[in-house]
């Protein structure tokens, strides 16, 4: 996770620097949309998700977006007065037709939403409704403020905390119309995969994976039974899916909480030889594509492929 720091670092200071000043102007791209020149986006002026988001995305309710509440929303935060009790901020995407639709919950990673969405081609909500599932994405980093520099604090600090959210989207999931409730899946990346384990771990969702996921969840002389506490024989199924050249969440903290669930019914591992973290680090944009590169142990193709494969495999083998 520590190299999660230098890979996202620059993305998280922009998108914080802009969102927190709350400048209101739209941007020049806004703009060119704003056909009655009032400096706001109507609903009719809208374009793609933020025009399926627009009621959630307007925070003062004045039937008009301004540039922050736009920023806001691409950033992977909700409306600043959000309401004591409302579910943290997500997205969601659902593939064409009326439905229902097996769904995915993803998960993002030490790096936030945003950045787990830019650089991480399995997580994105293309992939998963190409495959026929609704997409449904939270960001549990905004609402207690956690960065990439304080990523450590999602275990301890507000575990509990993100626990409650994370099952309340889920509740949310299944009262969906559009969605299967008896099909729910959860997929999550590095940090993501520890909460994958929670949502297997205590039975929420019908099953989960876990692409690269944190496996040891502390820090120096701290020591955090979870993620391996969560498991117990009325856990759902979990595929774990690790690379054995992960130098950030290391093969020997996956296997030490492997040996301790091991006899969970329903749980498979595979393990990549010569992958490591990230591997499914594909930016949807170009220019960010050294990143990946220079930062993890390079991402590789096969690896998300199958990963991707063996998921929606595993996925379709416990669909109810």
């Amino acid at each position: 996770m520590n190299r999660l720091i230098i890979l996202f670092s620059f993305l998280v200071f922009f998108i914080a620097t802009e969102v927190n000043a709350e400048n209101k102007k739209l941007s020049a791209r806004a703009e060119a949309n704003d056909a009655n020149g009032d400096g706001l986006l109507q609903k009719n002026e809208a374009k793609y998700q933020v025009k399926a988001n627009f009621d959630a995305i307007d925070c003062d309710k004045n039937s008009g977006l301004d540039g922050a509440e736009i920023r806001r929303f691409l950033s992977g935060k909700g409306c600043t007065n959000q309401v004591a009790g409302a579910n943290i901020y997500h997205k969601k995407n659902y593939p064409t037709g009326p439905g229902p639709f097996p769904a995915i919950i993803a998960l993002h990673t030490s790096g936030g939403f945003q950045s787990t969405n830019t650089l991480i081609e399995n997580f994105r909500s293309e992939t998963w409704v190409k495959a026929g599932y609704a997409w449904y994405a939270p960001n549990f980093f905004a609402k207690h403020g956690i960065t990439t520099a304080t990523r450590m604090d999602t275990f301890k600090e507000y575990r509990e905390d993100i626990e409650k959210e994370l099952a309340a989207i889920i509740t949310l999931m299944k009262a969906d119309p559009k969605i299967d409730s008896k099909n729910i899946f959860a997929v999550g990346f590095s940090n993501g995969g520890f909460w994958t384990s929670f949502l297997a771990g205590e039975g929420i969702v019908t099953a989960a994976a876990s692409h690269y996921g944190v496996w040891r969840a502390s820090m120096g002389r701290w020591q955090n039974p979870y993620p391996a506490a969560y498991f117990s024989s009325k856990s759902s199924p979990l595929l774990a899916l690790h690379g054995d050249g992960d130098s950030t969440q290391k093969l020997k903290f996956f296997e030490l909480a492997w040996s301790l669930i091991d006899d969970t019914p329903k749980i498979e591992r595979h393990i990549y030889e010569g992958a490591g973290h990230a591997w499914d680090c594909f930016p949807s944009f170009p220019g960010l594509k050294k990143i990946c590169t220079n930062n993890f142990e390079a991402p590789n193709r096969e690896v998300t492929n199958d990963a991707l494969k063996r998921t929606l495999a595993f996925f379709k083998k416990h669909a109810k």
